[in-house]
C-alpha cells in the first residue's frame, strides 16, 4: 500500500489489546491454514488427489482470512512492534516457518500437476498414434486420418 493511502486511512490498531488480538488472530489463521496445507500435502503425496481436491473450498476460505489479517498486520507492523513487541517478534519468526511450509506444499502440488500433465500428454500421443492408419491407399500414399480421431482431453485443474 502506498504511503499516501496508509496515511489517509484510519488506524486499525489503537491499543495494546487490539494489537494483541490481531497478532493472536493472525497466528491462529496461520496455524489453521498450515494444518490444512499439511493434510493436503500428505494426501497428494499419497496419490489421493480426489480427497485433496475436496479441501479446496476450506483452503480458499482459510487462505482468504489469513491474507486479510496478514495485510492488516503488515500495514500496522510498527504499531504492533510498539504495543506487543514480544508477540510480534514471535509472530514474525513463526511466519518464516509458515512460508517454508507453504513452499513445500506448492512444490508437491506443482510436481503432482507436472506428473498428471505428462501422463495426459503420453495418453493423447498414444491415442493419436493408434488412430493413424498403417496402410497405404490406392494412390500409394498413407490414407487420411479417421474423421473420428482423438479430440482432446478434459482436465480438472482445481488442484
Amino acid at each position: 500500500m502506498s504511503v499516501a493511502l496508509q496515511e489517509n486511512r484510519p488506524r486499525l490498531v489503537t491499543s495494546p489489546e487490539i494489537a494483541g488480538k490481531l497478532v493472536e488472530k493472525l497466528g491462529n489463521a496461520m496455524e489453521d491454514l498450515l494444518v490444512l496445507l499439511r493434510e493436503e500435502t500428505a494426501l497428494v503425496k499419497a496419490g489421493k488427489l480426489r480427497q485433496a481436491g475436496e479441501l479446496a473450498m476450506d483452503k480458499e476460505e482459510k487462505a482468504a482470512l489469513y491474507t486479510r489479517l496478514m495485510l492488516a498486520a503488515r500495514d500496522e507492523i510498527e504499531t504492533l512492534k510498539g504495543y506487543v513487541p514480544d508477540a510480534t517478534a514471535a509472530l514474525l519468526k513463526r511466519h518464516e516457518l509458515f512460508r517454508s511450509e507453504v513452499q513445500i506444499n506448492l512444490a508437491v502440488l506443482d510436481t503432482a500437476r507436472d506428473v498428471a500433465e505428462d501422463i495426459l500428454r503420453t495418453v493423447a500421443t498414444e491415442v493419436g498414434q493408434a488412430e493413424t492408419p498403417a496402410v497405404y491407399g490406392r494412390s500409394g500414399h498413407a490414407q487420411a486420418a479417421y474423421a473420428m480421431s482423438a479430440r482432446g482431453v478434459a482436465v480438472n485443474r482445481s488442484l
